[in-house]
């Protein structure tokens, strides 16, 4: 009896010795190798992915009042250079909070918070993917864009433990293999908060015909799958929004994203419609989405889903009435509630 009493407890010794080998092990490798760019070790320099919800908060905590200008949006608008912004609006200095897959949710929750922490902001450039009223809200299991936890008002050790004991294959393969092979491809400036593709930017400039071939999504059939789900929270979020922009007075700027043609194609045009009538019933705004001179045009794109530097520029130049900037007369329209009626159709008409 005491024979197998004593075995029993060998066993439990020697799994719970091989479950903390392990653990450590995987912490390790996690905060080594720092697959999100959460724990800033540096020792693999080049990012794969960057968790921007945490790492830009990180940046601003110390730097914001260096700043008094916001552009907010998706990936979308990250190669927008606060610079573009800066020479329409005297005494402004801008970061790009550009976030991945960011969505209503997040321009509110940020919005908030640089508020409660009294970050100096009088301007907020706020671009709204369409495909936004499809999504609100992040998913917890989500580890590229979990929000940081001073935003959340929650633990930042509980934050880290998570980042050091999660299980992340996909993400530290890529991290190793992009330092491994040099594989610089996205470049992340944290310090604007800007990212750019300059191979790409490149390849689209030099030739764009043979560039444009070789991106699937540009030679591909799309068929409608977005619809307005979220129309509850989205109308919810905005209206906040602009409601804390009056409040605090701070300049609001709204406008929607010039997709490309093939994923204008993914959306279901009556939700689209409603999608923009609920704006324009919260707050006036520009709108560059639908089929226009720039979204027809693949070379304006890296993908069907993110346009060139040069299209941000173009987008600055309607909303400031630059008329030294050549643009074509489709492309911005100014819509209200009063006015959306009529200039929606043209909107829809593929060619």
């Amino acid at each position: 009896m005491d024979n197998v009493e004593s075995k029993g407890k060998r066993w439990i010794q020697f799994f719970f010795f091989f479950f903390i080998v392990n653990l450590g092990l995987l912490m390790s490798v996690n905060y080594i190798v720092d697959p999100f760019n959460i724990f800033k070790t540096q020792l693999f320099k080049y990012p794969f992915q960057m968790n921007e919800r945490f790492v830009k908060i990180e940046f601003l905590e110390k730097n914001n009042h260096k700043f008094n200008g916001y552009l907010f949006g998706s990936s979308r608008i990250g190669t927008t250079e606060p610079s573009i912004l800066e020479k329409y609006i005297p005494h402004s200095k801008f970061y790009n909070f550009t976030l991945s897959s960011a969505n209503m949710y997040d321009y509110m929750l940020h919005l908030e918070y640089f508020v409660k922490r009294k970050y100096p902001i009088k301007v907020l450039y706020l671009q709204l993917d369409i495909n936004n009223m499809m999504y609100y809200g992040r998913n917890q299991s989500d580890y590229l864009s979990k929000i940081h936890p001073f935003v959340l008002n929650e633990s930042l050790f509980a934050y880290y433990i998570k980042y050091l004991t999660g299980f992340f294959p996909f993400n530290i393969k890529g991290k190793v293999s992009t330092n491994y092979n040099y594989e610089k491809t996205v470049t992340y400036n944290i310090n604007n908060g800007t990212w750019h593709e300059d191979n790409k930017e490149l390849a689209v400039a030099n030739d764009c015909k043979s560039y444009v071939k070789s991106i699937k999504g540009f030679n591909h059939h799309h068929t409608a799958a977005f619809t307005y789900r979220k129309r509850k929270e989205n109308i919810y979020a905005l209206g906040k929004i602009v409601n804390i922009c009056k409040k605090n007075n701070i300049k609001l700027y709204v406008f929607t994203t010039p997709h490309n043609h093939n994923m204008m194609d993914m959306f279901y045009a009556k939700d689209y419609v409603d999608y923009l009538h609920d704006i324009a019933n919260i707050t006036d705004f520009y709108n560059f989405s639908g089929y226009n001179s720039i979204t027809k045009n693949d070379c304006n794109y890296y993908e069907v889903s993110h346009y060139r530097p040069m299209i941000g520029e173009l987008i600055a130049a309607r909303i400031f009435n630059d008329t030294n900037i050549s643009l074509p007369n489709d492309f911005g329209i100014w819509i209200t509630k009063e006015n959306i009626d009529s200039v929606f159709r043209p909107l829809l008409k593929r060619n």
